[in-house]
């Protein structure tokens, strides 16, 4: 999964790049804008789809010796009282991101209609290029949505920007060389996890939690957490060895 930081500074590259392509193909505006959404989505299906841990396939994991497996993980989610407030706090916080979007469109409308007399009023201000101008205005709207957003994500609570509730995949499988997660868009975490990783036990809410080093956090839900719990620390926080 690729770190927040990681993830800010390639939303900042496309942000600067997009604002150029705005300026200086204008009649494309639309297209590219598409483009961009497809980009940001492809990246967050990689970031989500890839290993936690070291880079094992998944085929490698599959023939490995098969340790716990868990089927009816989501239901055991969904009798955890907690875990559904936190998912109801992650929805309502969705829901607000999700209405911003229609800011944007009608901000986007008033950039196009205006943009001609944007663009000659900072060339009046001294700015030679009209290509510059269009990319100093493009790249004040852009930076303006991501503040606007970070300030709804810190109106919400969420710290940098890290979700409220954790990914609860629909049923796993665990052997010694990994694990396979459902209904996750079939990711996978190798063993050994990465340094820093973090196993916590519940066993009261029958789950056991691996908090990632860059901060994501993957909750797996079984009646076996104890046992779950040992596997994890016996294979998947064991030490490399050494070379």
């Amino acid at each position: 999964m690729l770190s927040q930081r990681t993830m800010m500074i390639i939303s900042q590259i496309y942000i600067v790049v997009l604002s150029y392509a705005f300026a200086a193909f204008p009649r494309y505006v639309w297209l590219l804008f598409l483009v961009y959404l497809g980009l940001m989505i492809g990246i967050s299906t990689y970031s989500a789809r890839s290993s936690g841990g070291v880079s094992v396939s998944r085929q490698d994991i599959e023939r490995a010796r098969q340790l716990l497996r868990e089927e009816n993980a989501l239901q055991l989610a969904m009798e955890d009282e907690e875990l559904l407030d936190l998912y109801s706090k992650q929805m309502k916080a969705s829901m607000i991101s999700f209405a911003i979007v229609f800011l944007y469109l009608p901000l986007f409308w008033v950039i196009r209609g205006n943009y001609q007399s944007l663009v000659d009023g900072l060339r009046g201000l001294g700015v030679r290029s009209e290509v510059i101008a269009g990319f100093i205005i493009w790249l004040s709207v852009f930076e303006a949505m991501t503040l606007l957003n970070f300030l709804v994500q810190r109106r919400l609570g969420l710290k940098a920007g890290k979700p409220l509730a954790p990914m609860v995949p629909k049923g796993f499988v665990v052997t010694d060389k990994g694990i396979m997660l459902r209904g996750s868009l079939g990711k996978v975490i190798g063993f050994p996890l990465p340094e820093g990783t973090k196993v916590v036990l519940n066993e009261e809410r029958n789950y056991v939690e691996i908090e990632e080093p860059k901060g994501g956090k993957i909750r797996l839900y079984t009646m076996k957490a104890r046992r779950l719990y040992e596997i994890l620390m016996r294979y998947g926080l064991r030490k490399k060895e050494k070379q």
